[in-house]
């Protein structure tokens, strides 16, 4: 493995953003929940439209309920994303993540934080982005669309950087073990 820093400089976007607030949110037990209620809500819609004796109370209830959780809860998700991209200073600026043997530098303009590899809880990574868990609670989002071609030898790095540490890896990252 090389021992040479490697260095990216990135801008979130929408796509990143949303992605990772819907999987930390669907990802939960809360946000499966959410999804197994909205789909009951919508079978007994549907169970009692379909009864001899449907009742409006009732279809308004679980209409209601599929509505909430199927359709509002999502889109709810999604512009809180569009608002933090729009309003978070640190999403206006690009970011750059400098990956070194040592430790990870991460820079924003004149500010930087070094993040020690022992101090990564999770790395996942999608479609869209990969994200760099320090607490169940707090990551650094990289669209994956501003690695480029780099992509694969950035995310080896992150996955060898951190291999002794034993991070939760997403699926898609074993294949750099």
């Amino acid at each position: 493995m090389e021992t040479v820093s490697k260095k990216i400089t990135v801008n979130m976007n929408k796509k990143a953003l949303t992605e990772f607030v819907l999987k930390s949110y669907y990802c939960k037990f809360s946000g499966i929940m959410s999804i197994f209620l909205g789909l009951g809500g919508l079978a007994f819609l549907i169970w009692n439209i379909m009864s001899d004796y449907p009742t409006m109370r009732n279809i308004l209830l679980f209409g209601a309920v599929a509505v909430i959780c199927l359709i509002i809860n999502p889109a709810t998700l999604i512009m809180k994303a569009k608002k933090q991209l729009s309003t978070n200073p640190s999403y206006k600026s690009p970011v750059t993540y400098e990956l070194r043997p040592e430790n990870l530098k991460i820079s924003l303009g004149e500010e930087s934080q070094e993040l020690e590899w022992n101090n990564i809880y999770r790395l996942r990574e999608s479609k869209n982005m990969v994200a760099v868990y320090t607490s169940p609670f707090h990551a650094f989002v990289i669209p994956t669309e501003e690695l480029g071609e780099d992509r694969s030898i950035i995310l080896s790095r992150f996955v060898q950087y951190t291999k002794e540490y034993r991070p939760r890896l997403s699926s898609g990252l074993k294949q750099y073990l």
